[in-house]
């Protein structure tokens, strides 16, 4: 395998362990570890941060190793953005694995043969390892297919795509205003939906604190780009309770495939309608009773409850 992969992590030993077994098991050749600091005056932080870091340097495989200890807390959304970048301004392509993200081993062969077949292709942008609906048998007899729906758990993308980043999203008022949406999707419930979607998050002022794949996934959409889907999911997701999750939802039970492998490829880089319309369905704007939100939302704030009451006692702890 020739493609670098990336490890970003933070405060989160117990799942840290998983994805870096998951690295050491397939022996990757080439490593980029990013490790954002505690923040201020957090305890906690302090003591899973330099747990994380202590797994992470055991490597003792035949490995071209890369450390990158940030002294100060940067937050979710520059840390894996900048993380990016740094691989980025050494190499031409990159496989990127956060701390919650446990890779089946044919996802680095998957990812690596794609990096090499697509790399000159302008049109491909993103290389997803996570597939939501492999159960719906949307893509009939291919071992992968294009969307311009990615995912971000586990995936793989160039240095031609990422040059392109904007974590501010500059332009996003002007494309709004001219109804960029519009022109990107035919199907008005898409277009309506990301105009609304990216209309709320220009009103969040400190988004890039805490995000940095909406703002990819705007840049993706706006130049056209497209996403290549896996048939089998190759990734499981064990961060149910992290910073941008509201639990455990049906994507975070989707076993990972460790059999796959790419036989069968598509003839032709077209965008597959079917899963787009089963996937914008299922998961980016899924239907829901009242009764179902009502439940999710109470959920979400016992969370956020129960979160911050643990911040309190140990800020309390370190007071006395």
């Amino acid at each position: 395998m020739e493609s670098p992969v990336l490890l970003v992590v933070f405060n989160r030993p117990d799942t840290t362990i998983q994805v870096f077994e998951a690295i050491r098991k397939f022996k990757v050749p080439k490593l980029y570890i990013s490790a954002d600091a505690p923040r201020e005056g957090n305890l906690e932080d302090e003591i899973k941060c330099a747990e994380v870091r202590q797994i992470v340097q055991n490597v003792d495989w035949d490995c071209d190793v890369h450390y990158r200890f940030l002294e100060k807390n940067v937050g979710c959304g520059y840390g894996p953005s900048s993380a990016i970048s740094w691989v980025l301004e050494k190499e031409d392509r990159v496989i990127i694995l956060e701390d919650d993200c446990v890779p089946a081993q044919p996802f680095f062969t998957y990812c690596d043969y794609l990096l090499e077949k697509y790399k000159d292709d302008e049109r491909v942008w993103l290389i997803s390892g996570r597939s939501h609906h492999p159960q719906y048998h949307l893509f009939k007899k291919y071992d992968y297919i294009f969307s311009r729906f990615g995912h971000t758990w586990g995936w793989a993308t160039w240095k031609r795509c990422w040059n392109n980043f904007d974590i501010e999203m500059s332009d996003l008022p002007l494309f709004l205003e001219e109804n960029g949406f519009n022109n990107i999707f035919s199907n008005s419930k898409h277009s309506r939906y990301y105009s609304k979607k990216y209309f709320n998050l220009m009103q969040q002022k400190d988004l890039n604190t805490h995000a940095w794949d909406f703002q990819f996934g705007y840049i993706i959409l706006k130049n056209s780009g497209l996403s290549i889907v896996p048939s089998n999911n190759l990734i499981h997701n064990i961060g149910s309770f992290g910073t941008h999750s509201s639990g455990e939802s049906y994507a975070h039970k989707i076993p990972k495939n460790e059999e796959y492998q790419i036989s069968s490829e598509p003839k032709f880089i077209m965008i597959n309608k079917d899963y787009e319309d089963m996937h914008f369905k299922l998961h980016i704007n899924p239907h829901q009773s009242i009764i179902k939100k009502i439940i999710r939302k109470v959920k979400k704030i016992k969370r956020y409850i129960q979160r911050r009451f643990v911040v309190i006692n140990i800020n309390i702890l370190n007071i006395i």
